[in-house]
């Protein structure tokens, strides 16, 4: 599948397919202007036949001059026929013959009554006089009925607070990692707890608090085919930030792709301690990197962080 998608800083429009959405969760960086943003919060979807942004928007002029086409409606009202029409009249109804209830007699002697003559008697009664729902809640005490009317809001009460209850500690559960984060006096509390339920409070990731501050290349002075490349990261967030892997793509003259690398924190950072702490809020981190190009021909790059 094929989307169009655009740069909410300078409005460039670029093609992206579904392999390159799910790489990095939909964080793309913009070759206009750099900007980094979310692909998947601007996407548009397009047909197979369509190859490049230039033919999307070819296309959309096309569906413009197509509109201006105005397109009649017909509207069909139904006929309905009157009572004249239809050849009947009110006094044709009154003329219809009524059914009569017919009246039953019951007749009370001395003499015992055989079983069929119970039997007729019981299913006269039943259909002459048939039995109101109301009349079964009167065979329930009123001291039951009362005690049944205050078992139930007691009962109500009590698995309403049992629901609010789980979902708070479901809710705790999910956001453990932004809670630790935001209140670290109870992240002993919710490592305690995470040893019995088998689970880990990590540092947080979120792409939108880091930002890539300044970066550059240059050629080392002392070795051929080495180059020294250097980038800035920021952390916005108030916490600190588990940190990102850099995808570095190095590319010639045409803007093709000369080398691309994934490079995670350990490939970045020699000190394990800074990893685990990770970058601290409101602050920046400046790393530094000597690559190796094997006498290729570099002309430009593009940043691109993930997790």
């Amino acid at each position: 599948m094929k989307y169009i998608t655009s740069c909410p800083q300078c409005d460039t429009q670029f093609l992206l397919d579904d392999e390159l959405i799910k790489a990095y969760r939909g964080k793309v960086q913009c070759g206009s202007c750099e900007h980094v943003f979310n692909a998947k919060n601007r996407l548009t979807e397009v047909g197979d036949d369509i190859n490049s942004a230039e033919e999307y928007q070819a296309s959309l002029e096309d569906e413009d001059d197509t509109d201006e086409i105005e397109q009649e409606s017909v509207s069909i009202e139904p006929e309905v026929e009157t009572a004249d029409e239809a050849g009947f009249s009110v006094d044709d109804l009154e003329d219809e013959p009524t059914i009569e209830a017919e009246e039953v007699e019951i007749y009370i002697s001395d003499d015992e009554p055989s079983d069929s003559q119970i039997i007729e008697q019981t299913s006269t009664a039943i259909v002459a006089a048939p039995g109101n729902i109301d009349d079964f809640s009167k065979h329930i005490s009123p001291a039951k009925q009362k005690k049944y009317r205050k078992s139930r809001p007691v009962l109500y009460s009590v698995l309403s607070i049992l629901l609010i209850a789980i979902a708070c500690l479901q809710s705790i559960y999910y956001l453990r990692v932004k809670i630790a984060a935001l209140y670290p006096q109870y992240k002993p509390m919710l490592v305690q707890a995470c040893e019995k339920l088998k689970c880990t409070i990590d540092l947080p990731k979120e792409l939108d608090a880091l930002a890539i501050e300044n970066s550059d290349m240059q050629e080392d002075d002392q070795y051929q085919s080495v180059i020294n490349f250097s980038t800035s990261l920021k952390n916005n967030a108030q916490y600190s930030m588990a940190y990102p892997n850099i995808e570095l793509t190095l590319t010639d003259t045409d803007d093709k792709i000369v080398i691309r690398k994934l490079l995670k924190p350990q490939d970045y950072l020699s000190d394990d301690t800074k990893i685990a702490q990770g970058l601290t809020g409101r602050d920046s981190d400046t790393i530094k990197l000597a690559l190796y190009i094997n006498q290729l021909t570099v002309a430009g790059y593009r940043i691109l962080l993930a997790y």
